[in-house]
């Protein structure tokens, strides 16, 4: 079980997952809260995280562990339009106050190709992307939005080498900023598992190759397929 930011990069690692991490304190008094009003909490910090991140990622899987780990559970497969629905129905099950919540998410960004580059096509790709929220009657409460590194790097998908920062870096700075408006809290960590060129608000140009260029990925990853491109209007469209 995750038990902070650290136990994360470190478990990043271990799977050959390159991620860059946001996150603030909370700062509350959770002995103060009764188990539901706790749980509340959880579900109003993810309501506000998904608010901000609307159209850049979308839910797959949850895990919820209760203190001390007397309770687990997971739900696998989630349907966009009925999370936050079986997320208050998994919360009313709970006896206990919630410890952590692990939302993985799948990314939304663009690509681009090289028969045409000035046309980026928008993929949803499985990239290790996750909010965490850590909390309970030991904490004061923290929370973190982490996403790997392809689609801001000069990374090789699909054969292509082309740079990907310049379109996505955009729409992940006006997310994070968002998160912050929605929450009303500063981002004040910013950490990754290498040495990657981050900012407050989301990646830094990657460097040219051979003047600098952050650690490529462990030996062991290999960069996630993605999935077919999505066509149609996006949400993504009000966010550029």
């Amino acid at each position: 079980m995750l038990k902070g930011l650290d136990d994360f990069l470190d478990e990043s690692t271990a799977k050959g997952h390159l991620v860059g991490c946001w996150g603030f304190h909370s700062n509350l008094d959770f002995t103060r809260m009764t188990p539901e009003s706790n749980n509340v909490w959880f579900f109003e910090q993810t309501f506000n995280f998904l608010r901000s991140f609307f159209g850049v990622v979308l839910p797959d899987s949850l895990e919820l562990v209760t203190y001390n780990a007397t309770q687990r559970v997971e739900k696998k497969g989630l349907d966009q339009m009925t999370f936050l629905d079986e997320f208050m129905l998994a919360l009313k099950k709970l006896k206990e106050p919630i410890w952590t919540a692990k939302l993985n998410l799948n990314l939304v960004g663009f690509l681009r190709t090289a028969h045409d580059p000035d046309k980026p096509i928008r993929i949803q790709i499985q990239e290790p992307t996750s909010f965490t929220v850590w909390g309970g009657p030991d904490e004061s409460g923290f929370q973190s939005f982490s996403v790997g590194y392809t689609l801001f790097s000069d990374t090789v998908l699909e054969g292509e080498a082309m740079e990907l920062w310049s379109v996505n870096q955009p729409i992940l700075e006006k997310a994070l900023k968002k998160w912050e408006q929605q929450t009303g809290k500063k981002i004040e960590v910013v950490k990754s598992n290498a040495n990657l060129p981050m900012n407050k608000h989301g990646f830094n140009r990657p460097a040219r190759r051979g003047t600098g260029v952050p650690p490529p990925r462990p030996a062991a990853a290999s960069p996630r397929p993605p999935k077919k491109p999505m066509t149609g209007k996006s949400p993504l469209d009000d966010l550029l």
